[in-house]
Order: structure tokens, then sequence, then C-alpha cells
């Protein structure tokens, strides 16, 4: 499993856009819909299935699991600004089960300004490494992740 981040967005300026169309362009992003917008995802936080499955296992049933189970069901979603609240009570909740302590804030801007992909090596440290995300998404305004299963 793969949770990537919104690194940058940019419209697509190298191909030729007809006059006529590119109106319609501008329009769209004006009024904040994404046509002819490119997303470039970076990969953030990387595990493997099975222990993807024990962070499930730890969270409670309701919104938050089902939100992430998602990824199981149709291969990938996406975490917007609006699903912050729910996932982080139920991540802080579910580290709170697995009796592992947070990180300081020291320690969470130092993860923040690294570029690398993080791979959690078992629930805990996922849910540790997955509530830094969700505090990014919270803090910038176009910033999303998305989720993706990434073997069969």
């Amino acid at each position: 499993m793969v949770f990537y981040r919104l690194g940058e967005k940019f419209v697509d300026h190298e191909r030729s856009i007809p006059e006529d169309v590119r109106s319609v362009l501008y329009y769209t992003l004006a009024i904040g819909h994404h046509t002819g917008v490119i997303d470039c995802l970076k990969p953030r936080l990387a595990t493997s299935r099975e222990v993807f499955s024990e962070v499930l296992a730890l969270l409670e049933p309701g919104a938050a699991r089902d939100k992430l189970a998602g990824i199981e069901k149709f291969g990938e979603i996406e975490v917007k600004k609006e699903h912050v609240p729910m996932l982080k009570s139920a991540v802080i909740a579910a580290l709170d089960r697995a009796g592992s302590a947070l990180e300081g804030a020291e320690e969470a801007a130092a993860l923040e300004a690294t570029t690398e992909t993080v791979t959690a090596i078992d629930a805990p440290a996922w849910l540790e490494e997955f509530l830094h995300l969700l505090e990014e998404i919270q803090c910038e305004p176009c910033v999303y992740a998305m989720g993706r299963r990434v073997t069969c």
C-alpha cells in the first residue's frame, strides 16, 4: 500500500490548446475545477498489505475504518481536508490502543520536511506517520493524499 501526497499542480501548456477551448479551460480553473490541471503526486508512506491489515484491525468499526478499507475494495482512495477530522481521531484512538506514544512536535516538523517515502514496518509506525500526513493535509490549503493498492 502506498499513500501519495500532492506535491504540485500545473496546467499543461505544452499542448496546443485551440483558442475556442482555451476560454473554457480558464473558466473551469477560475471556478475550482481541474480541467487541464495535472496533479503531481509523490510517494509519501508505504507498507505491506499485511501491515495495512493490522492497521485496519486497530481501528474501531466506523467511517474512518471504512474509508481506509476502501483501498482493498476499490484499489485507491483520496484523503482530502474534509476527511482529516474523522481519520485523525480514529488514528489517535488506534495508537492509544496499540500503546504507542506519539512523537513530539519537533520530530513531526523534521518529518514534514523530508521528501523521501517512509516505509512503515508495523502498524503503530504506519499510524504515526499517517497522522503526520493528515496534519500536512490539514495545514496546507491544496494538499491531499491518494492511497493505492500497488499489489494484487
